[in-house]
């Protein structure tokens, strides 16, 4: 019997990464990968050195998403999708361009969940992020009814891009028809760690950066929560894939 085919966009980032890695040594699905430019060594040797003789088994494809159609190409034959690509930036900042990045960051995400319906794929995971549930708002205790609060004043690009997101992904599945829906579960990761596959930025990585090298003048009386990514690629595989494999279960959603 043929192996399921998932698609994982973004393998040339830090978290896309991992979570390839994770589902080649696995060994169970065909894994097709993402990346906007694989004529490119500084994105495609990383990933060599990586994933070792793992990289063999790895079908790579080329896929913007600021490009539908590259998307869309990319979804096709693939049973499955997980959703790591996204734009970088710094996520403490308000940022000159914040509505291009805003409509990016939307738009990508609604080409892959599009593309997944016109494919029939049947389940879709989106790696979000906290940023969407604990920006504006001050609670001990969140759930997955929480949403950031984009009307404080002063909140950053990167968590509305992420709020913003992921709520264009939940809006689209919702309103398909009760025939084409999908599963769909969103992960919301806090600050991730950890060692790095690829030469890709990482804002979290880069925060740690900053803290160690003295770059964060002042180090804020607050609990700040940390998740290891190798722990986030396990948990997309076995949550997702292994414990709860969803096959057709179009009212499963959730948001971890």
């Amino acid at each position: 019997m043929s192996k399921p085919k998932v698609l994982i966009t973004g393998i040339s980032g830090y978290i896309g990464s991992h979570v390839c890695k994770t589902f080649l040594e696995h060994g169970g699905f065909e894994v097709r990968g993402t990346v906007r430019n694989k004529s490119n060594p500084k994105k495609i040797e990383p990933l060599q050195k990586g994933f070792d003789e793992l990289f063999d088994a790895l079908d790579i494809v080329e896929a913007d998403l600021t490009n539908a159609k590259s998307i869309d190409e990319a979804v096709e034959g693939c049973q499955y999708i997980v959703h790591t690509a996204a734009p970088v930036f710094d996520f403490t900042k308000v940022l000159d361009n914040e509505d291009e990045i805003l409509q990016l960051n939307e738009e990508g995400t609604l080409a892959v969940m599009r593309a997944a319906q016109n494919h029939k794929v049947k389940k879709v995971i989106i790696t979000s992020s906290i940023a969407a549930i604990v920006g504006g708002n001050n609670k001990s205790t969140y759930t997955e009814n929480d949403w950031s609060n984009l009307e404080v004043k002063g909140i950053s690009t990167y968590f509305k891009a992420k709020t913003m997101g992921e709520k264009a992904a939940w809006d689209f599945v919702d309103a398909l028809p009760e025939n084409e829906k999908f599963a769909v579960a969103t992960i919301n990761p806090s600050i991730v760690l950890g060692p790095n596959i690829t030469t890709a930025f990482s804002e979290s990585i880069d925060f740690g950066k900053q803290m160690l090298m003295g770059e964060i003048p002042m180090c804020p009386k607050k609990d700040i929560a940390f998740v290891d990514v190798r722990d986030v690629s396990r948990l997309i595989l076995r949550r997702y894939f292994v414990m709860m494999p969803m096959e057709n279960d179009s009212s499963y959603v959730q948001r971890m």
